[in-house]
């Protein structure tokens, strides 16, 4: 049976569009959202899990068994992988965020799971440093840019969840030219994405966009832990949605007559 929790509701799809959930997600600030619905029923079919704050608190958290996780984490297969949690800022935010955290762990306890992990960083794509969990989590791995694998051992023995350390082979293996690369569920950064490969084929550039079309592709291809939104110039991560046209060409200048 389906876990919920004290103070939370669970969102599924035949309750999906009369939850508030776009509402919500549309509200709680974060450079991936709003996230694409579509995207989000495909996910159902893969385990995907949410629950919500109930109000007058307003919070979502979105998770998935680590087989199928979204995000390139190694060593998951016996873990559940917090995919996005975000709570609206106030008073009581430390509260929804507490509460979010447990209802994951309680469902991954019910269901076997040994461990429960999530990426805590600044950027689309990662769960941001004030949403991160407290006592009892660890830092299982370190990666680009300050971000943190933090995990939470229900039970083993078993492999620790990592990082993957062949980001710069990933980069490389994209080719010469201008790829960004996305995964697909947040349509804001897919248009981004669109308009950015037009803009810079204009430009006279060599681009395209890479959509990582399944969790397979996503674990074994993204060229950063992030995974949502990524550009890479001529084998070489040059950053992700930050990045103008006129800095990626700028870039891709630099880079080409190694300066």
């Amino acid at each position: 049976m389906p876990i919920g929790g004290r103070g939370t509701v669970i969102v599924s799809p035949p309750t999906f569009d009369k939850s508030g959930f776009a509402r919500v997600d549309a509200a709680l600030a974060a450079a991936h959202a709003p996230l694409s619905r579509a995207w989000i029923m495909a996910r159902y079919a893969e385990g995907l899990q949410i629950r919500m704050l109930k109000p007058p608190q307003s919070g979502l958290v979105l998770f998935q068994p680590g087989t199928l996780a979204w995000r390139p984490i190694g060593g998951i297969g016996r873990a559940l992988v917090v995919h996005d949690l975000r709570v609206a800022p106030g008073p009581h935010a430390r509260d929804g965020v507490a509460r979010l955290w447990s209802v994951v762990e309680a469902f991954a306890r019910y269901y076997g799971f040994g461990a429960v992990v999530g990426l805590i960083g600044t950027g689309p794509g990662l769960i941001a440093p004030d949403h991160a969990p407290g006592r009892g989590w660890i830092a299982l791995d370190t990666g680009p840019g300050g971000l943190r694998l933090v995990g939470r051992v229900l039970h083993g023995p078993l492999v620790l969840p990592y990082l993957p350390t062949d980001w710069a082979g990933r980069a490389a293996a994209l080719g010469h030219g201008i790829v960004i690369q996305t995964t697909g569920e947040s349509p804001a950064l897919e248009d981004r994405a669109e308009r950015m490969v037009a803009d810079l084929a204009s430009a006279g550039a060599r681009a395209r966009h890479d959509r990582l079309a399944d969790a397979d592709r996503v674990r074994a291809q993204a060229v950063r832990p992030a995974a949502v939104y990524s550009v890479v110039v001529d084998g070489q991560l040059a950053g992700g949605p930050e990045l103008t046209a006129d800095a990626i060409l700028k870039r891709a200048r630099a880079w080409s007559t190694g300066q």
